[in-house]
């Protein structure tokens, strides 16, 4: 991994140690806490550099989302741009989005403690998507809002990505098996 960045390096440091045989057996099983107790709380109890801590946490829950959706084959884009608007990450994909907006989500994860901050990123949100529905929120602690949010935490998490999960399935945008690996 990179030295620029210790969250991506502990966080696979974890995927290894666990092993690929290992996480999709849990994923085949729909055990998305087990996998968030064993990856990302290890993971974060290994990060020691001095980083902001809701930038840390915030991060290193989208880069593991961002894994166990590649495992999970569930289609989305990560950090692109959209009508001057940055999303974090887009299930499926901006093609979709200009299509039909039921038909996608926009995940926000929180890396600030600031709530005129996350206001003002879901206002921009709803510029591009007006769903409340289908925008979630992702962050360390609770935040009264009127979008779906999640805590990082691994029951919530794990409703996530059972969410995430569903909302595939019943938009019936994955077409192909549910992991890359047969187990």
């Amino acid at each position: 991994m990179s030295e620029n960045s210790p969250i991506k390096d502990a966080l696979y440091a974890k995927i290894e140690e666990m092993g690929q045989e290992q996480i999709h057996n849990l994923l085949l099983k729909k055990k998305f806490s087990k996998l968030f107790e064993e990856i990302y709380e290890k993971a974060l109890d290994d990060i020691h550099e001095d980083i902001d801590e809701y930038e840390k946490i915030g991060t290193l829950a989208e880069s593991f989302t961002h894994y166990l959706f590649t495992e999970m084959l569930i289609p989305s884009q990560r950090k692109i741009s959209h009508d001057n608007v940055e999303l974090d990450m887009i299930i499926p994909n901006i093609t979709e989005l200009k299509k039909s907006i039921e038909n996608v989500v926009l995940i926000f994860f929180v890396k600030t403690s600031n709530i005129d901050e996350i206001e003002q990123r879901i206002l921009e949100l709803k510029k591009i998507q007006s769903l409340d529905a289908n925008i979630w929120v992702i962050s360390k602690y609770q935040i009264k809002i009127s979008q779906k949010s999640y805590l990082i935490e691994k029951v919530s998490f794990g409703e996530f990505l059972r969410d995430a999960y569903d909302f595939i399935n019943t938009k019936k945008m994955n077409r192909l098996n549910i992991f890359k690996t047969k187990v």
